[in-house]
């Protein structure tokens, strides 16, 4: 009886959800290319659109991020770059938000989805993970323009830890014209499809936090990167967690809720495992160039079985609260 009244409940609220407008808080608001750090606030500013990396030809969008400051005050200090998932911003990243500035840090929150009048992407593919790392390391150069923010790290959950996968490679942060680098990147059930060659430097250190019951982005992708590159001088950890499904983290999926029509990504192929080519294209290791939704469409329909399963797994949760505040107090000097 219980669930069947959750999934009334969710129902009711995915049909009320439809039918919001989507609300762009910067669309008569200018662009900044740095912030003061007076009080929480939205800010405004400027990414370029893109799929890939590839950014030739491709246009600027304005977007928004919500700056959150901590009570302590301090001569200097390190931010966290906070990117969604497919579902966009929700409530359960809140928890982050306040961890994060109680110990002191400054948290930027994109918004990934507004500008772009998306209020959230079942299919996966409307814009790329990838499309979330441009729009980071937009931010990332905002941020690194205030002369007291030293050091930023990097926290993406889902599709939005494709992000800080990616900037675990020497090579794909050379592809950004600027000389900013995240200096910690954490990835939460992340999309762990891409690859690169075994022989590729490393750069920006890396802990993904996975699930190992989870069906929508199985670990095995990102215990084979892990593999591939754990002995780089301890810059990447994987932290499996037993018994946590996809949104572990996520208080609303308590009851657990199965999607018949969401993708299994547990195809690992050639044809599924895509890199980032030498001019920032996503490419699968068969050589096909993926830069727009419809291609990126087929192939996820080709990589995949259908139906998931999400839910909430408390201790879970706490346990990758524990490892956030570890991992950045140890590499963002936040004692």
């Amino acid at each position: 009886m219980k669930k069947v009244l959750f999934i009334l409940i969710m129902m009711i609220v995915l049909i009320s959800s439809c039918s919001r407008k989507i609300e762009d808080p910067c669309i008569y608001k200018d662009a900044v290319d740095s912030i003061s750090l007076s009080t929480d606030k939205i800010v405004c500013f400027n990414t370029v659109d893109s799929y890939d990396i590839n950014h030739k030809d491709k246009g600027i969008i304005k977007i928004n991020a919500r700056l959150y400051l901590p009570d302590e005050k301090r001569e200097n200090y390190a931010a966290v770059i906070l990117t969604h998932g497919s579902g966009g911003i929700r409530k359960y990243h809140q928890k982050y938000v306040q961890l994060l500035t109680e110990i002191g840090y400054i948290v930027f929150q994109i918004d990934h989805y507004s500008a772009r009048r998306i209020k959230y992407d079942k299919t996966f593919s409307k814009v790329s993970g990838v499309t979330f790392l441009n729009d980071a390391y937009a931010a990332l150069d905002v941020l690194k323009k205030h002369p007291k923010i030293t050091k930023v790290g990097y926290l993406g959950w889902s599709q939005g830890g494709v992000g800080p996968i990616l900037t675990h490679f020497e090579f794909v942060n050379q592809l950004y014209s600027t000389d900013n680098r995240f200096d910690a990147s954490i990835a939460i059930y992340p999309y762990c499809g891409f690859t690169f060659n075994s022989s590729y430097n490393t750069e920006t250190p890396l802990l993904m936090i996975t699930g190992a019951d989870d069906d929508l982005t199985p670990e095995a992708a990102c215990r084979n990167i892990y593999s591939k590159f754990f002995r780089n001088d301890g810059k990447i950890n994987l932290i499996s967690i037993d018994n946590a499904r996809h949104g572990f983290d996520n208080p609303f999926l308590i009851l657990g809720i199965t999607f018949d029509n969401l993708p299994n990504l547990k195809i690992i192929n050639n044809d599924c495992t895509l890199t980032i080519s030498k001019i920032g294209e996503i490419v699968n290791l068969s050589g096909v160039v993926i830069n727009t939704p419809e291609l990126s469409q087929y192939f996820l329909d080709k990589c995949s079985f259908k139906g998931v399963t999400v839910k909430y797994n408390h201790n879970a949760r706490i346990i990758a609260l524990d490892k956030v505040e570890d991992f950045f107090n140890s590499h963002l000097n936040m004692k």
